[in-house]
């Protein structure tokens, strides 16, 4: 049986993961972060009691959190 070897992708989804915590951050500290496809401002979209929103005015970057 051959082992399937999965690093490749183990290392795309690390670094898709680590850039998305990184936009995270600095939209959240107040940072002018913009969005990769459109060039617009990503900002927080939403938050109330349970989730936060951060996103472009376009939607090409949406990211939702919650707050636990």
């Amino acid at each position: 049986m051959t082992k399937l070897d999965f690093s490749f992708i183990n290392k795309e989804a690390a670094a898709s993961f680590n850039q998305q915590r990184n936009l995270i951050k600095k939209v959240l500290k107040g940072q002018k972060v913009l969005c990769e496809q459109c060039n617009q401002p990503v900002l927080m979209t939403n938050s109330d009691k349970e989730q936060v929103s951060i996103g472009c005015s376009k939607g090409c970057t949406n990211i939702d959190m919650d707050k636990d």
